[in-house]
């Protein structure tokens, strides 16, 4: 009797509001996570779930004589320079460059995949007897250069250098730069002045023809990012 009393007397829209709240939880609860679900669904696709917790060893997969390998040294000293200047203490490891190959087949297979915007886990055996962290494959093979994730490591896989737009004046190490960016775990931007510049936007690996050598910028946010990535007071776990 006292409870319906109360209810009679408390006015009508607070009434509502309590006789509706359990049928609109359902959905302001979906509100609060759906962002986080698409989050969650977009990141792999994109690059945004990469963050190391420790110093990753780097290792180059590629012939010794490899015309390349300058290049990928190249990129990982601009990494470690940006990185000095955050600052952070987190680096880029020490590189080791090993013989083998990895199949055209699997390189197609994951390249297609990741610009297709599929999140692929598939295949690590073909990387099961490669050791490091962050893997760089060297390859002689026709595919768009890619990153992607390998098991509880990140894969770089550089196609072959030998022709355009590879192989014009500074193109290569801003490329194997590009996709180092996102195995630190930046993703694109439509800035075509910028390292990280590409889909869906109209960026080129073109674009980084110059006849100096010369590394592109990162974006204000791309500077950002990495600095909430790898923070002042990052350590190894």
């Amino acid at each position: 009797m006292i409870f319906s009393w109360v209810e009679r007397t408390r006015p009508f829209w607070q009434r509502t509001y309590n006789l509706n709240a359990r049928n609109r939880s359902i959905p302001f609860i979906l509100l609060l996570i759906l962002p986080a679900l698409l989050a969650a669904l977009a990141a792999p696709g994109q690059w945004g779930a990469a963050r190391w917790e420790k110093v990753p060893a780097v290792t180059i997969v590629a012939r010794e004589d490899d015309p390349r390998l300058p290049a990928v040294r190249a990129a990982v000293e601009y990494w470690n320079r940006t990185f000095a200047s955050l600052p952070t203490p987190f680096r880029l490891g020490t590189i080791t460059r090993v013989d083998g190959t990895v199949p055209d087949e699997v390189l197609r297979d994951l390249s297609e995949s990741t610009v297709g915007g599929l999140w692929t886990r598939h295949r690590p055996q073909s990387f099961a007897s490669t050791t490091g962290d962050l893997l760089i494959v060297l390859s002689d093979a026709e595919f768009v250069s890619f990153t992607s994730r390998i098991g509880d490591r990140m894969l770089v896989a550089i196609k072959n250098g030998s022709s355009p737009p590879l192989n014009l004046a500074n193109v290569l190490p801003n490329v194997i730069a590009h996709e180092i960016g996102h195995a630190l775990g930046l993703q694109h931007n439509a800035d075509p002045t910028t390292l990280m510049c590409g889909r869906p936007a109209s960026c080129r690996p073109v674009a980084f023809i110059s006849d100096e050598p010369r590394m592109f910028p990162l974006t204000g946010a791309d500077v950002a990012r990495l600095r909430e990535l790898y923070p002042a007071n990052w350590h190894a776990h």
